[in-house]
């Protein structure tokens, strides 16, 4: 079957058409990403924070985080490795949401976040990233990270 140059141009211009509704709904979602993101920062975020500046880890680990980690990290272990960066670092005291990146499982209906915070301990500030999801039914941590140099993240707790 011949095509004419046409029907080229109707193919291209339904492309077009599909690329340009891909780009407007993900620009369009973004609000909304951003309004999820917020209400993390002022939920589970805010709360990690408080908590873990407050020295009170075990209740961060009960509270805060997802029952993936808290499977594979008991809370002994996470309260003394949390004792051990407050000796290198000082006391958390405050983190600022800077970037939240968005995605979603297509296989289930759980939400991931990427938040991307700035940390202030005493004398510094640091940028670390915290992974959120809502799997448990709320949002909760999955775990709190380091961008490395390879642009991989690496474990860190925060």
């Amino acid at each position: 079957m011949k095509t004419t140059p046409a029907m080229g141009l109707v193919f291209a211009l339904a492309i077009v058409a599909v690329i340009g509704g891909v780009v407007w709904a993900a620009i369009r979602g973004q609000g909304k990403d951003w309004d999820v993101a917020a209400e993390i920062d002022r939920g589970v975020m805010a709360d990690y924070g408080r908590l873990v500046g407050e020295g009170r880890f075990a209740e961060a680990w009960e509270k805060c985080l997802t029952a993936s980690y808290r499977d594979e990290v008991p809370r002994e272990k996470f309260v003394a490795a949390h004792e051990k960066r407050r000796t290198e670092t000082g006391a958390l005291r405050g983190c600022r949401l800077l970037r939240a990146d968005l995605t979603r499982n297509l296989f289930s209906k759980t939400r991931e976040l990427h938040l991307l915070y700035e940390l202030t301990y005493p004398g510094r500030v640091e940028r670390e990233y915290a992974k959120v999801n809502d799997a448990d039914g709320s949002w909760r941590i999955e775990g709190t990270y380091h961008l490395d140099a390879g642009e991989t993240y690496d474990f860190l707790l925060w």
